[in-house]
C-alpha cells in the first residue's frame, strides 16, 4: 500500500497559512494556554483542508491482466482459421487464477465475440465477421483498447498475417501510450496453393457505334495449366475459348463489333483446371457506345405489338423482351434510353428490380412509360411500389368507395420453414392489403402452423391501422397443416352476407390431404373464390394449383420473395374489381399541350381503362369522363414517365390503335420520355486503394457551376458515404468504401436549383487483395507492438507472461481529511467561545443549574433560612449577630424582618468582595 498526492501544488497554500499563524501569534501575544490551544487547533485545520485539495489516494497494486485475442477474419487468413483457435485454446491453458480474457474479431468492422472472463474453457468455434474482403486493423487495435479497463493491466495480442488493406495500424497503436497496454501479436501465414488470379481485364471507356471495342485479358498463375476464358456482354456470351495459362503472366487480346448504342457492362471469368482460390478469377469492364437512342419494351403474349410495329417502322432500336428477362442489375438498365411496360404484372418483377427501375429513372434520366391491361397498375399489384412512385398516377383510386360489400380472407403459414424475408415480406402484403380495403369492408387474418390461429377476427374493419400492427406481429410456429385453417376461413365466409368473397392462402410447405374439394364447392355455391400462392421450391405446386382451380381463382408459384407484395395487392384489386372502368365513351383531350396538336382532327372513342389518381405534380393531357387520366406525364427525378390507362392491342383502347395518327403519336411519346438535359463534358480518374475508391472529377465547361454527385453500385443503391468535396475551381473529388463490384456516377451541373446538364459514367473495383497470395507482414506487426512494450511472440505460453511495471489502483480519501477538519473547527469555536475549563464543566453546571431552579420553585422559605446559617456561619459568626440583638426590643412585629433583609444585603457584598 503506497500514498500519493495527485495536486501537490495545493500544497502552496501552506505559505499563506504560516503568513496568517504568526500574524495571530504577534497580533494576540499569545501568553495564556487558552490562545496555544486556539492556535494548534486552527492549525491542524489548515493542514488538514489543504490535504484534502491535494487530493491524496492510496495506491494497492493491481493483480491480474486483462487480455484481449484480437482475431483476423479477413479472407485472406481464412484458411488459417483452426490454428489461430488452436493457439487461443492453448495460450488460456497457461493462465494464472487472477488474469482473465476476452475475444474480439476483425475484418473490415471489430465484433466483441466474448467478454471477460477468468474462467478457463476451451473455445470450440468463433462466429464469422462481415466484410472479410478487407482487413481493418486499425479499427479492431481501437476497439480492443477502449474494451480493457481503465488502471488495469492491459494487453492485446492480434493473431494476423498483417496484411492491411484499410487504415493504418501503426498510427493508431502509438495511441495509446499513456495507458497500461501492451501490445502483442501472433504471425500466421496461410500456406501457398496452386492459383490463377484474373489482374486485370480492359475496354476503351467509350466507342461508337459500329466500332470493333478491343478487349485485353491479363492472368497471373504460380502453375501452368489449362482454362476456359469466357466473357460475356450484359449477360450474354460473346467469347467462349480454351486458353493455355503458363506459370507467370499471361495476355490475351480480342475485339468485338458492338452494333448498337448505349452502355455495355462485360464479365471476363477464368475457370482453370487447377485452382485454388476462385475468388480473384472475375473481373468486369465498360464500354459507352454512343449513337441512335435505343428503347427496351417489356411484354408478353404480344400484349405490344402495334406499338412495337409503329416505333421499329420509325426506325427505331427496340430490344422487345418477356418480362422473365429483365435485367437483374442497374447496368442492365442504363444500357436503353427508355423503358416501356406493355400490361405486365407485378408479380413477374422482383422487388430490387423495381428498385432498379427507379434508381435508373430518377438519377441517370431512363425515361419509363407503362400502359394499361387487366394485369397492369393496380390490377398488376403495383400499388406502393417503387414503379407508383415513378408514374404520374397513384394505384389508390377514390371510386372504390362505391363499390359493393366484400369480404376477404388471407391464410398465411407461419411453419418454421417461413422464417426470414419470405415471413416479413408476407406479412408486410397482408397489412399493405388492408389500406386496399374500405372501412366497411369484412376482413380476415388466418395464420396457420399444425393448427389454425385467427390473428384478426374477420369482421368489417373498424380501424386500418389497428388491424395492420396485429398483422406484422405475427410470430413464427411449428409444423404445416393446410386443412383446418382453410377450412375455418370457408366457414367464416360462408356465413357472411356480402356480394364478393375471396380467400388468399400463401404457403412455402406440403400438407397431409383432406377434403378439399367439398369444402371449396360448398365455397362456390356461397360465392366464395380462392386464389393459392407458392412461395419456393418446397411447396406443393400441384396441391395449390388445383385448389385454386376449384375456387376459380389464381395460381401463383414465386421464388423470389419479394414478389409477394405485389400479388397480395393485385389478388385484392382483382376482388375489390374497383379498377376496371368499362363505359365507351370520347374521352377529353386537354389543349396547351405539344401532344394536343394531333388531336386536331377529332378524338377516337375509348372502351375501357384503369381507374387511377393523378399526382399533384403530373400534367394531365387526356382525362375520361369521370375525369379519371388517360394520359399524363410527370419529370420524376432527372428521368420522365409516362402513364397510359387503357390497352394498346384495342380490346379496351377502342379506335385509338386504328387512328391515323397512332405511329407518330407513339413516337413523340417515346421521344419525350427520352433524357432531356445536354450531356456535360467532364474528365473523370479512378483509384482504388486499401478498399476505397476515389473519383476525381474535372468539369471542361461551365467550371463555376455548382456540382452534385451521387454513386450507386450495381444493385441500384446509393452510396450514401460517397460525399462530393471541392478541391479547385470545377474539380471535385469523391471517396468511398467499395467492395469488388461495378459503380456508377452520375453527375449534374445546376444552374439557379435547376439542372441544366447530366453526365453519367462508370468504373469497375477489381476483387479485393485479400486474395492475392502474399506473405506475412512482419515489419508491421513489429511496429505495432514496439509502439507498446510488447513483441511477436513465438510462443503461446509468453501470452500470460507478467506484465513489464507494477500497476496501481488508486482510492482518493480527501473526504476523512475534510471531515476532521470541519469536526475540529467546531471544536475551536467552542473553545474560543466557552474556554478550555467550561466545556469541561459544561453539562455538570447545567444539571446543577436546573436543580437549584427546581428548590427554589417547590422549598424556597427553608433553603433561604439554612443559606442564610450556613452564611453566618462560615462568614460572621457572632460579633454580628450581637450587634443585632438590641433591634429585637422593638415593640411592632414588621419592622423584625429589617434586620435581617439588612443584614442579608450585608452579608452578600461581603461574599462579593471576598471573590474579588
Amino acid at each position: 500500500m503506497e500514498f500519493q498526492i495527485e495536486h501537490p501544488l495545493m500544497l502552496l497554500f501552506l505559505i499563506p497559512v504560516l503568513i496568517s499563524l504568526v500574524l495571530f501569534w504577534h497580533k494576540k501575544k499569545v501568553k495564556r494556554k487558552k490562545e496555544y490551544v486556539i492556535i494548534s487547533l486552527r492549525s491542524i485545520i489548515y493542514l488538514f483542508l489543504i490535504l484534502g485539495l491535494c487530493m491524496p489516494s492510496l495506491l494497492s497494486p493491481v493483480k491480474g491482466t486483462h487480455t484481449v485475442f484480437l482475431v483476423d477474419q479477413s479472407d485472406s487468413v481464412k484458411r488459417m482459421e483452426g490454428e489461430i483457435l488452436s493457439s487461443i485454446n492453448e495460450a488460456i491453458k497457461h493462465k494464472k487464477g487472477e488474469d482473465s480474457y476476452s475475444i474480439v474479431t476483425f475484418s473490415e468492422k471489430p465484433k466483441l465475440e466474448r467478454s471477460f472472463t477468468d474462467q478457463q474453457e476451451t473455445i470450440h468455434q468463433l462466429s464469422v465477421n462481415d466484410g472479410s474482403q478487407f482487413t481493418n486493423i486499425e479499427e479492431g487495435l481501437e476497439f480492443a483498447a477502449n474494451y480493457i479497463p481503465e488502471n488495469r493491466k492491459g494487453r492485446i495480442v492480434l493473431l494476423s498475417d498483417g496484411i492491411e488493406t484499410n487504415g493504418n495500424s501503426t498510427k493508431q497503436s502509438s495511441f495509446y501510450k499513456g495507458r497500461n497496454i501492451e501490445m502483442d501479436a501472433m504471425a500466421f501465414q496461410p500456406p501457398y496453393v496452386e492459383d490463377v488470379s484474373l489482374q486485370s481485364f480492359h475496354t476503351p471507356q467509350t466507342s461508337f457505334e459500329g466500332e470493333a471495342v478491343p478487349f485485353q485479358i491479363g492472368l497471373e498463375a504460380n502453375v501452368d495449366t489449362q482454362a476456359t476464358l469466357h466473357i460475356t456482354q450484359n449477360n450474354e456470351t460473346i467469347i467462349k475459348e480454351e486458353v493455355v495459362v503458363a506459370k507467370g503472366s499471361n495476355t490475351y487480346s480480342y475485339s468485338i463489333p458492338l452494333k448498337d448504342p448505349g452502355l455495355y457492362t462485360f464479365k471476363a471469368e477464368i475457370f482453370p483446371k487447377v485452382d485454388k482460390i476462385v475468388e480473384n478469377n472475375i473481373s468486369h469492364a465498360l464500354t459507352q457506345v454512343s449513337g441512335q437512342p435505343k428503347v427496351l419494351m417489356v411484354d408478353q403474349e404480344g400484349e405490344g405489338e402495334n406499338v412495337f410495329r409503329a416505333l421499329d417502322a420509325s426506325g427505331w432500336k427496340i430490344d422487345r423482351i418477356h418480362p422473365s428477362l429483365l435485367p437483374t442489375t442497374l447496368s442492365g438498365f442504363l444500357a436503353y434510353e427508355s423503358i416501356i411496360f406493355h400490361n405486365v404484372s407485378g408479380h413477374l418483377l422482383s422487388g430490387n428490380q423495381m428498385e432498379l427501375m427507379e434508381t435508373a429513372v430518377r438519377d441517370f434520366g431512363v425515361g419509363f412509360t407503362m400502359t394499361g391491361g387487366n394485369e397492369s397498375y393496380g390490377l398488376g399489384g403495383y400499388f406502393q411500389t417503387p414503379i407508383e412512385k415513378i408514374l404520374p398516377v397513384d394505384m389508390d383510386v377514390k371510386g372504390k368507395k362505391e363499390i359493393p360489400s366484400l369480404g376477404l380472407i388471407i391464410v398465411l403459414d407461419r411453419s418454421g420453414s417461413m422464417m426470414g424475408e419470405k415471413f416479413d415480406l408476407a406479412k408486410e402484403a397482408a397489412a399493405r392489403s388492408v389500406e386496399l380495403l374500405k372501412e366497411e369492408d369484412t376482413f380476415g387474418f388466418i395464420a396457420f402452423d399444425t393448427e389454425p390461429w385467427q390473428v384478426v377476427e374477420t369482421n368489417p374493419i373498424k380501424d386500418k391501422e389497428e388491424v395492420m400492427e396485429t398483422i406484422r406481429s405475427t410470430a413464427l410456429g411449428g409444423g404445416t397443416d393446410i386443412f383446418p385453417a382453410l377450412n375455418q376461413a370457408y366457414q367464416q365466409l360462408n356465413e357472411m352476407d356480402l356480394k364478393r368473397k375471396h380467400i388468399i392462402l400463401l404457403t412455402d410447405g406440403q400438407s397431409n390431404n383432406g377434403p378439399y374439394e367439398e369444402i371449396i364447392e360448398e365455397g362456390l355455391t356461397n360465392n366464395v373464390t380462392l386464389s393459392t400462392v407458392a412461395i419456393g421450391g418446397d411447396a406443393d405446386t400441384s396441391l395449390l394449383e388445383e385448389l385454386a382451380e376449384l375456387g376459380t381463382g389464381r395460381f401463383y408459384e414465386v421464388y423470389e420473395a419479394s414478389s409477394v407484395p405485389s400479388i397480395i395487392s393485385r389478388e385484392t384489386a382483382l376482388t375489390t374489381k374497383t379498377y376496371i372502368e368499362d363505359n365507351p365513351h370520347v374521352p377529353t383531350v386537354y389543349a396547351g399541350y405539344d401532344w394536343s396538336k394531333r388531336f386536331e382532327s377529332g378524338t377516337p372513342f375509348l372502351n375501357t381503362y384503369i381507374a387511377t389518381t393523378l399526382k399533384s405534380r403530373a400534367e394531365q393531357i387526356i382525362s375520361s369522363e369521370k375525369e379519371d387520366p388517360i394520359l399524363a406525364r410527370m419529370n420524376y427525378g432527372l428521368g420522365r414517365t409516362i402513364a397510359w390507362t387503357s390497352d394498346v392491342s384495342g380490346a379496351w383502347s377502342g379506335g385509338f390503335p386504328s387512328w391515323e395518327e397512332w405511329t407518330a403519336f407513339w413516337n413523340e411519346m417515346v421521344t419525350w420520355s427520352l433524357p432531356s438535359y445536354e450531356q456535360g463534358a467532364y474528365d473523370i480518374s479512378t483509384t482504388v486503394d486499401g478498399g476505397r475508391a476515389s473519383v476525381k472529377v474535372e468539369a471542361l465547361e461551365d467550371i463555376l457551376m455548382p456540382v452534385s454527385i451521387s454513386v450507386s453500385n450495381n444493385k441500384g443503391q446509393i452510396i450514401e458515404d460517397a460525399k462530393s468535396k471541392m478541391v479547385g475551381p470545377g474539380q471535385y473529388e469523391v471517396e468511398f468504401p467499395a467492395i469488388p463490384d461495378i459503380y456508377f456516377l452520375n453527375i449534374t451541373q445546376e444552374e439557379e436549383g435547376e439542372t441544366v446538364s447530366t453526365y453519367s459514367s462508370g468504373m469497375v473495383v477489381p476483387f479485393s487483395t485479400e486474395f492475392e497470395q502474399r506473405p506475412v507482414n512482419l515489419e508491421l506487426l513489429k511496429n505495432i507492438t514496439a509502439n507498446q512494450n510488447g513483441k511477436v511472440l513465438e510462443d503461446t505460453e509468453e501470452v500470460f507472461r507478467p506484465y513489464h511495471r507494477n500497476v496501481y489502483q488508486s482510492q482518493t480519501v480527501w473526504l476523512p481529511f475534510v471531515i476532521v477538519a470541519f469536526f475540529l473547527l467546531i471544536v475551536e469555536i467552542f473553545f474560543r467561545r466557552f474556554g478550555l475549563i467550561s466545556l469541561a464543566f459544561w453539562k455538570k453546571g447545567k444539571e446543577k443549574k436546573e436543580k437549584n431552579v427546581s428548590d427554589k420553585r417547590w422549598k424556597a422559605p427553608v433553603i433561604h433560612r439554612k443559606k442564610v446559617k450556613q452564611t453566618e456561619k462560615r462568614e460572621e459568626p457572632k460579633k454580628e449577630m450581637k450587634e443585632f440583638k438590641p433591634r429585637k426590643k422593638t415593640p411592632t412585629p414588621p419592622k423584625e424582618t429589617k434586620p435581617s433583609e439588612d443584614r442579608m444585603n450585608q452579608l452578600l457584598k461581603a461574599k462579593n468582595r471576598k471573590r474579588k
